[in-house]
C-alpha cells in the first residue's frame, strides 16, 4: 500500500511516538492490558460465532499471549515495538484462528440503538444561526460520541450491557474548556473563513454513538458549508471500530432519517472509501490506493479517535490543515500528555505550522 501522499515530510514520519524498545513502563503497561483485554474479546466472539466462536477465541488468545510473553522477554524480536505493532499481532491472531469481528454484533446492536437519536442532533445543530456555535456543538459531540470505545481501559467494561448516555455526556464535556489540548478557536477562526475547505478527509473510529451522533453530524455541518467530505473508515474489522462495508449501508440508513443528510448523500457531497487500515491505529506509510486518491484534493485531513489522533499521528506533519481530536480513555496515555482519564483533546495545525515539543 502506498504513502500517504500529504505528509510534508515522509523520511522522518512515525506513527507512534512511544518506542517501546526504550520505553520499559510504557511496554510493559501495554503487553499487560493487550493480554487482559483479549478476556473480553473472548466473551464477544462468543455472542457473534457461538460456542465454537468461543473455543477459536481461547486459541487466538493462547497465541498472542505466547508471543507478548516472547516479547517480555526479548523486546526488539520483531525489530519495532509499538502500539501498531501490538495490535496487528492481536488481529493476526484472530484471524488466523477463524475470527475475523468479534464485535460485529456490539457494533450492529449499538448502531441500531443510536439511529433514532441522530435526527435530533442534526436538529439541533440545525437550530444555530451562528457557524461558529454549531461547529463548538459539533466538536462536543463528536467527543461524547468517542467515550464508545471498546479497546481502552477505562470504557472496555462500561458498554458491554449498556450504551453510553450521549446527550449528558456532552453536556460534561461542554463544560470543561479549556480542554487538555485546545485549539478550538484557531480551529474556528480557519472554519470560518472564505473560502471553506474545498474537501475534508476524516479518518474515522468507532460504530455506535462515535460515528452516528459524533462524527456524521459534524461532517453534515461541514457538507452544507461547501465542503465535500470523505469519510475514512477501517478495510479490516478491529475492535469496535466502525469499518468500509459498514459505513456505507449506516450512512443510507441515517439519510432515511434526515433528508438534509439524504440529499448531501445523493450529492456525494458526503461518502465514504476505505483508509487501508486493519488496526485502531493508522500507519500513513501504508494507507489504501483509493485513500491516496481521494488525498489528491484534500485541503483538511482530521485524525479521530485516541487510536488514530492520539496515540499516532498526533505530530504527522502534513502539507494541509489538519485536526486531531479524541477523548482519551486510558490512564498511561493522559499521564503523558499531562491530563487524566476522559480528558479531551482537539488540536488544529495549519500546514505552515511549527510542531510543539
Amino acid at each position: 500500500m502506498p504513502l500517504f501522499q500529504l505528509l510534508s515530510s515522509p523520511q522522518t514520519y512515525r506513527p507512534c511516538p512511544q518506542n517501546m524498545l526504550v520505553d520499559a513502563e510504557f511496554r510493559e503497561h501495554w503487553l499487560t492490558t493487550f493480554a487482559e483485554h483479549f478476556n473480553l474479546i473472548v466473551e464477544l466472539a462468543a455472542e457473534t460465532y457461538g460456542p465454537a466462536g468461543r473455543e477459536a477465541a481461547l486459541r487466538a488468545q493462547e497465541s498472542l499471549n505466547s508471543q507478548l510473553a516472547a516479547l517480555r522477554q526479548k523486546p526488539d524480536m520483531l525489530g519495532a515495538l509499538d502500539l501498531e505493532v501490538l495490535g496487528i499481532l492481536r488481529e493476526q491472531a484472530l484471524r488466523s484462528h477463524g475470527i475475523p469481528d468479534a464485535f460485529a454484533k456490539m457494533k450492529a446492536r449499538e448502531n441500531a440503538a443510536m439511529v433514532p437519536l441522530f435526527a435530533q442532533v442534526a436538529s439541533e445543530l440545525d437550530g444555530h444561526s451562528d457557524f461558529l456555535e454549531a461547529l463548538l456543538l459539533a466538536v462536543e459531540g463528536a467527543f461524547a460520541g468517542n467515550i464508545f470505545d471498546m479497546g481502552a481501559t477505562a470504557t472496555a467494561g462500561m458498554f458491554t450491557d449498556n450504551s453510553p448516555d450521549f446527550f449528558k455526556i456532552r453536556t460534561e464535556v461542554g463544560g470543561k474548556r479549556p480542554w487538555l489540548v485546545d485549539d478550538f478557536d484557531a480551529f474556528a477562526r480557519r472554519m470560518t473563513a472564505n473560502p471553506a475547505h474545498q474537501k475534508a478527509l476524516i479518518f474515522v473510529d468507532n460504530a455506535g454513538s462515535d460515528i452516528v451522533l459524533g462524527m456524521v453530524p459534524l461532517a453534515r455541518l461541514l457538507a452544507k458549508r461547501g465542503t465535500r467530505v470523505c469519510l475514512l473508515a477501517n478495510s479490516l474489522p478491529s475492535l469496535n471500530d466502525i469499518t468500509f462495508q459498514e459505513l456505507g449501508p449506516l450512512l443510507r440508513t441515517l439519510g432515511e432519517h434526515d433528508a438534509e443528510l439524504k440529499r448531501l448523500l445523493a450529492a456525494r457531497r458526503i461518502y465514504a472509501a476505505a483508509s487501508g487500515g486493519g488496526t485502531p491505529l493508522i500507519d500513513l506509510r501504508h494507507v489504501s490506493d483509493w485513500c491516496n486518491y481521494e488525498a489528491r484534493d484534500a485541503d483538511l485531513v482530521i485524525f479521530q479517535g485516541m487510536g488514530r489522533g492520539l496515540e499516532s499521528n498526533f505530530d504527522a506533519a502534513l502539507t494541509v490543515d489538519a485536526v486531531n481530536m479524541c477523548m482519551i480513555k486510558e490512564r498511561i496515555i493522559a499521564e503523558r500528555h499531562q491530563g487524566k482519564v476522559f480528558d479531551v483533546v482537539l488540536r488544529f495545525r495549519p500546514p505552515s505550522a511549527a510542531l510543539r515539543p
